[in-house]
């Protein structure tokens, strides 16, 4: 019989140990994170004016068990939000980007959004963003080409002004731009 020798049995008992602090440490780091964000999208639908169709958004659930979120599988962190058809009516708060180091996808499509497209040049890592079928007036800046990821673009039936489809027509080259009149 082999004789177990006590400075393996504390060596074990120590790497035992630290891994067990790492994994508590990175379990903590995603509740921190979820909590972040789930705060983030609570003052969204504050913002909204509370909107009944988000009423299932509430501070005792997690975000990824919201049906128009979408988490990433590892770290559960908010890769998409898609609140087509709606009814929303307020202006969009430049706080949703602050999801943007994760956020991917965005679909506000079909709904009664007024104001800008400024505050989403901030999603830095959108690949796709439907802005279809709102109210969205004004200029569409030139550094939406800062949206360097971005995959899918559909402004169709807005009020932009018809000259701003030469700032986009780069994006039509790529197949991801959509715009009808």
């Amino acid at each position: 019989m082999l004789k177990q020798s006590p400075f393996s049995s504390i060596a074990f008992a120590l790497l035992l140990e630290q891994f067990m602090s790492m994994s508590f440490q990175a379990i903590s780091q995603t509740t921190d994170h979820l909590n972040a964000e789930r705060s983030i999208l609570l003052d969204l639908k504050l913002q909204l004016g509370s909107p009944p169709s988000i009423q299932l958004w509430n501070s005792s659930s997690s975000p990824c068990d919201w049906p128009e979120i979408t988490c990433a599988l590892l770290n559960k962190s908010v890769i998409g939000i898609s609140l087509h058809n709606k009814n929303i009516t307020r202006k969009i708060p430049a706080t949703l980007c602050h999801l943007h180091p994760n956020l991917k996808s965005l679909d506000l499509s079909n709904n009664y959004i007024p104001g800008g497209v400024r505050d989403f040049l901030n999603c830095s890592k959108l690949e796709y963003l439907d802005l279809s079928h709102n109210y969205f007036t004004g200029p569409i800046p030139p550094d939406i080409r800062q949206l360097s990821s971005l995959r899918y673009l559909d402004i169709t039936a807005n009020h932009f002004p018809v000259i701003f489809r030469r700032i986009l027509a780069d994006y039509r080259s790529f197949g991801i731009y959509h715009w009808s009149e």
